[in-house]
């Protein structure tokens, strides 16, 4: 394949010996391989590979055989198919060559892959606006690289110093701190990493990152060289979503809004400071998992929650839920929760970012406006007893009265009519009476209570009218268990509420179940603000699908006795809602009633 007697085969370069007339004398293993070549081309032109090849290379090439040697820069040729090739060569010709013949030493490299690494390199630095630098200290030179020129807005034949480059940046801190880190680099040789404002030279302020790595020969600083970045765009990003952040945790404490986040797959619960203040636990009490949360909330709540959360975590619902927590001693806080759920690229579920807030108020709220809705419509409910009274009874009552009037004052009449009359006038009007009675009860219920009211221990009231009973449920054989706690305070009218005890208890007695031992309970239930007194029994009950709408009206009764007229629920209910209580029934036919009364505390 070549000529033995030049040891050049074997030579770890690419290289050849061509004559004057271009042809291969010898060539080396190397460029044989870079372009297939064999024996066979020993004596053919170089220029037979011409295609191959940048077009500088033969022009260097003419230029040799004038005797020019000539070294090139890398030189991109492209293929046909579109590929390219970088080359790069040195030519340096003989006058007295091998056997005193004039000849061609062509050194040829292959330098593709470098120049595709430096290219991308520099397209990177590009996309990335990164630039370099370099203080040669001995000689006092600044070198800037284009892309750094490119950030301070600078022509590319601009020529810094040292001081320019430092008064760039922005005057006050940015620049205070570069003098200061250079400084350290040249005295210490301690290297720096910062971000600072710099003003190009057409007056823009921008973030950059400069990185400076000083080079120390026996404790002297001889250069300095690093690297210049335009992080501007991603400066002001975060800058801004700093702002936001800090907006929204001065939002979030203000509203008392707590931020968590829970690991699905580790089971790992972080809360940030507002989430103890809304649970009333401390950090140290808390371990961090979902269990932990679990805990605090209302035993009530304790399945809705789990189920709500489960749900959200399979992406059935979004977790948007009220529920109820209790604080230490038991204090109860209502707690709103949203959160949303991040997966993986097939859908599991990885974490759930949510807030918590304390809804409690409004809960309260709610239950007021309930209440004030419920007392309204009993009002309206009472209105509408009262039209009845009115276009009913006192009608009825002053038609009897006429018709009982112009019988007594006919010529015809017995004495014995007359007195049967009398009689029956004697009746009207205590029946008209009566009925003027209860309704001037009523009304001084609704007119005095709101000026009576003070607190009440429901334990001495229930006590005080369970004793003035004592021969009542003896007489009938009823049994009756009190468990009403002493401090079981409300407030109320002594007189509502004794009378309003008084009657629940009494009813328990008249429509005792003749068939079975009667039984009377009394028990108390404590709730945020209120007070809830139930009155329970097992006598004869009351059809509440039948009669559910009207147990509270005037003159309405569900049992013969002869003691029923059918007011004094009206009368109980009346009383209750003048001291802004309610008052409800459960009831079963059979089985037996369960009224529940409740009453504010103080």
């Amino acid at each position: 394949m070549v000529n033995t007697s030049i040891p050049l085969y074997d030579a770890p370069f690419a290289v050849a010996i061509l004559d004057k007339d271009l042809n291969f004398t010898a060539i080396s293993r190397m460029l044989a391989r870079s372009f297939n070549l064999n024996e066979s081309a020993l004596g053919t032109s170089f220029l037979d590979i011409k295609d191959r090849l940048p077009n500088e290379l033969y022009v260097d090439l003419q230029l040799a055989k004038e005797g020019i040697s000539s070294r090139s820069q890398p030189m991109k040729f492209l293929h046909p198919d579109g590929e390219a090739d970088w080359y790069q060569w040195k030519i340096n010709p003989w006058q007295n060559g091998i056997d005193g013949k004039e000849m061609i030493m062509l050194l040829l490299e292959k330098v593709t892959r470098r120049m595709l690494g430096e290219d991308l390199h520099l397209k990177a630095q590009r996309m990335a606006r990164v630039g370099s630098w370099i203080v040669d200290l001995n000689k006092s030179t600044i070198y800037w690289s284009s892309i750094t020129k490119e950030i301070h807005e600078v022509p590319q034949d601009f020529i810094p110093d040292l001081e320019t480059g430092i008064n760039f940046y922005k005057e006050g801190v940015s620049r205070d701190t570069i003098t200061r880190l250079v400084n350290e680099g040249i005295e210490k040789g301690t290297p720096w990493d910062t971000e600072l404002i710099l003003v190009t030279q057409k007056g823009r302020e921008i973030w950059v990152r400069a990185i400076g790595e000083p080079e120390m020969i026996n404790g002297k600083c001889v250069r300095i060289s690093g690297t210049f970045q335009d992080i501007d765009t991603r400066k002001r990003a975060e800058l801004e979503a700093a702002k936001v952040r800090e907006r929204l945790q001065i939002a979030t404490n203000a509203a008392r809004i707590g931020i968590w986040d829970f690991d699905i797959v580790n089971n790992i619960l972080e809360w940030d400071d507002n989430m103890y203040k809304l649970y009333g636990i401390t950090k140290d009490r808390f371990n961090g998992v979902y269990e932990a949360w679990e805990a605090t909330v209302h035993p009530e709540d304790k399945e809705g929650s789990a189920k709500a959360v489960q749900q959200a975590i399979e992406g059935k619902n979004k977790l948007n839920m009220d529920f109820r927590i209790l604080w230490p001693e038991n204090e109860v806080r209502w707690i709103h929760a949203e959160a949303i759920v991040s997966t993986d690229k097939d859908g599991n579920p990885l974490k759930m970012t949510g807030a918590n807030w304390d809804i409690t108020d409004q809960k309260n709220a709610e239950a007021e406006m309930k209440h004030l809705l419920n007392t309204t419509t009993y009002q309206n409910e009472s209105l509408m007893n009262f039209a009845h009274i009115v276009s009913h009874n006192m009608r009825s009552h002053g038609s009897n009265l006429s018709m009982l009037t112009d019988f007594l004052l006919e010529d015809r009449i017995t004495e014995e009519d007359k007195q049967n009359a009398l009689q029956m006038l004697k009746k009207a009007a205590t029946g008209l009476n009566d009925t003027i009675a209860h309704l001037n009860e009523v009304v001084q219920i609704k007119t005095e209570a709101e000026h009576k009211m003070t607190s009440l221990d429901l334990h001495d009231i229930i006590n005080k009218v369970s004793q003035s009973l004592e021969a009542l449920f003896a007489s009938n054989e009823v049994a009756l268990k009190i468990e009403v706690p002493k401090g079981s305070v409300v407030m109320g009218v002594m007189a509502y509420v004794e009378s309003a005890v008084l009657n629940l208890m009494t009813n328990a007695v008249k429509y005792r179940d003749p068939e079975k031992p009667g039984e009377i309970s009394i028990t108390t239930e404590s709730r945020a603000k209120r007070l809830v007194l139930h009155i329970e029994d097992n006598g004869l009950g009351i059809d509440l699908k039948k009669h559910g709408e009207k147990i509270f009206g005037m003159y309405k009764t569900f049992h013969h006795h002869p003691e029923s007229r059918g007011i004094g629920l009206f009368i109980t209910r009346n009383q209750i809602e003048s001291m802004g209580g309610t008052i409800v029934v459960s009831s079963t036919p059979g089985e037996g009633s369960i009224f529940s009364v409740t009453l504010k505390k103080p």
